[in-house]
C-alpha cells in the first residue's frame, strides 16, 4: 500500500496553502506554552524566588516557607484514541470516506507533533477490541499507526464503542499525555461521561467528531451501515425528511458539544477533507485557553 503520510501531506498541500499551514503548526505548539514544566520537589524559599511557587500547603505543614521546584519536559506525549468500529467505515457529511478523514485527522496531527520533537501513540478499537501502539518519533512509526487505522476500520468491524477505548486508557496508561478523541457522530453516554470525568482530571483532552452523511436528496444508491440496506429513492428526494434529519443531527450537535464543554473537553466538527486543516486550527485555539 501507498504510503499514507505522503498521501496526508499531500492532503495539506491541496487543501491548504503554506500559510495556513504554518498558523496551524504554531497553533499546536502554543497549546504547551507554559505547561511544560513537571513538579520534581520542595525547598526552602530564599530571596528572589518567586511567590507565585510558594506551596501554602506545605508551608503550613513545615513551619517555614516552601516553594515548589520544576523541571523542564521536553517532549510531550499525544495520543490519538481513533474509532475504528464499523461506524467509520461510512461516509462523512461531505461525502468523502470516515476513514480516509480519520487517517487524516491523524495523520496531520501526527507530522506536526514529530515536527516539535513529540512523541505519538494509539489506542484504536471498537465495541470487542483495543489496538495500542507505544508512544514514539519518527516518520514510519506514525505510518505504522496510519495503517492500523486504515486496516482496522472496515465494514466487518464491530460497533463503535468509544468508551471502550477509553477505559482501556484510564486502565493501562499512566503517563501525562494529551488524547485526541477521533470518533463517529453519535450520542456521549454517560458510561463514556465517567470514564472521561476520570481522564480529565489527569489528562488534556480534545474531541473530534466526523459528521454523518444524510444520504438523502442524491441520484445514487444509499446504504445503511449496520444492516446495508439500500434507501429509497423515494424517500432519498422527500424534502420533508431531510429537514427533520437535519434539524435532529442539529439537535444532537447542541447536546454533544454542551457535554463536552461541562466536562472542560474542547471539541469540533469535521464533514470532510476540506474543512480537516480549519477545524483542527479552531480546536487548538480554544485548547490553548483552557486551564
Amino acid at each position: 500500500m501507498p504510503s499514507l503520510l505522503v498521501k496526508v501531506k499531500a492532503k495539506m498541500t491541496l487543501h491548504a496553502h503554506e500559510k495556513v499551514r504554518g498558523l496551524l503548526e504554531g497553533q499546536y505548539g502554543s497549546v504547551f506554552k507554559g505547561r511544560s514544566l513537571d513538579f520534581d520537589d520542595l525547598r526552602e524559599y530564599l530571596p528572589g524566588d518567586d511567590i507565585k511557587d510558594i506551596d501554602w500547603r506545605a508551608t503550613a505543614r513545615s513551619g517555614s516557607t516552601r516553594i515548589r521546584r520544576y523541571v523542564a519536559v521536553r517532549k510531550h506525549n499525544i495520543l490519538l484514541v481513533v474509532d475504528t468500529g464499523r461506524s467509520m467505515a461510512a461516509t462523512s457529511e461531505d461525502g468523502d470516506s470516515k476513514r480516509d478523514v480519520s487517517v487524516m485527522i491523524a495523520g496531520i496531527l501526527s507530522y506536526i507533533a514529530l515536527k516539535h520533537g513529540d512523541l505519538v501513540g494509539l489506542v484504536a478499537g471498537d465495541s470487542r477490541s483495543n489496538y495500542h501502539l507505544s508512544f514514539k518519533g519518527g516518520n514510519s512509526h506514525v505510518e505504522q499507526l496510519l495503517q492500523q487505522i486504515h486496516k482496522s476500520t472496515n465494514l466487518d468491524s464491530a460497533p463503535s464503542r468509544i468508551a471502550n477505548q477509553l477505559e482501556y486508557i484510564s486502565q493501562h496508561l499512566r503517563r501525562k499525555m494529551m488524547l485526541v478523541i477521533i470518533t463517529d457522530e453519535s450520542e456521549i453516554t454517560e458510561e463514556c461521561q465517567q470514564v472521561l470525568r476520570r481522564l480529565r482530571a489527569q489528562h488534556e483532552i480534545v474531541w473530534v467528531t466526523i459528521g454523518d452523511y444524510s444520504g438523502l436528496n442524491c441520484n445514487h444508491e444509499s446504504y445503511d451501515i449496520d444492516g446495508l440496506a439500500s434507501l429509497p429513492y423515494f424517500i432519498r428526494k422527500q424534502g420533508q425528511i431531510l429537514q427533520e434529519f437535519n434539524n435532529y443531527r442539529n439537535q444532537l450537535r447542541l447536546s454533544h458539544t454542551k457535554t463536552l464543554d461541562r466536562l472542560g473537553i474542547v471539541s469540533g466538527y469535521v464533514s470532510g477533507d476540506r474543512n480537516v486543516v480549519s477545524e483542527l486550527f479552531k480546536i487548538l485555539e480554544r485548547q490553548r485557553h483552557v486551564k
